[in-house]
């Protein structure tokens, strides 16, 4: 009777053990799957989070530096914000359609003589690189190169 209840119990603790074996491997792949998906999630970051740093020191070096130029870019920006006021746009760039009224939305200052400005009207959209010159009269602007595209 005795070898009865010790096998029973050498049974009972196997089954309980094998029970467990089978489980902290579930537990163990799971585990294993997540950390792996967190790798790769990660190792995407970093691949993004260089590519976005490639791209601003890129932008960056095309760009004033704000903390000297920021007086002469704000009144770059505002006599250019002028033309949609006036609606004089099409005297600045010469290529615009007769009878479309367009509006800058976009300036982007690239160093200290060129500017990046991208306007739209109801029909078209379109982008224009302009030099600009400060002289003893004010600003002056010169369009070296627009494109126009449909909307």
């Amino acid at each position: 009777m005795k070898f009865k209840i010790v096998f029973y119990l050498f049974l009972f603790v196997c089954i309980i053990l094998f029970f467990q074996l089978i489980n902290t491997n579930k537990i163990l792949n799971h585990q294993d799957r997540l950390i792996q998906s967190q790798n790769s999630l990660q190792l995407r970051l970093k691949d993004s989070l260089s590519n976005l740093k490639k791209i601003l020191s890129v932008q960056q070096y095309f760009t004033l530096d704000q903390e000297s130029e920021d007086d002469i870019t704000e009144d770059i920006k505002k006599l250019l914000l002028s033309y949609n006021s006036r609606g004089t746009l099409k005297e600045l760039i010469p290529k615009l359609p007769n009878g479309e009224r367009f509006l800058i939305d976009n300036i982007q200052l690239v160093n200290s003589e060129w500017v990046l400005i991208g306007f739209r009207s109801n029909e078209n959209k379109g982008q224009a690189f302009l030099t600009y010159q400060i002289t003893y009269k004010g600003i002056e602007f010169k369009s070296l190169e627009s494109m126009i595209k449909p909307l």
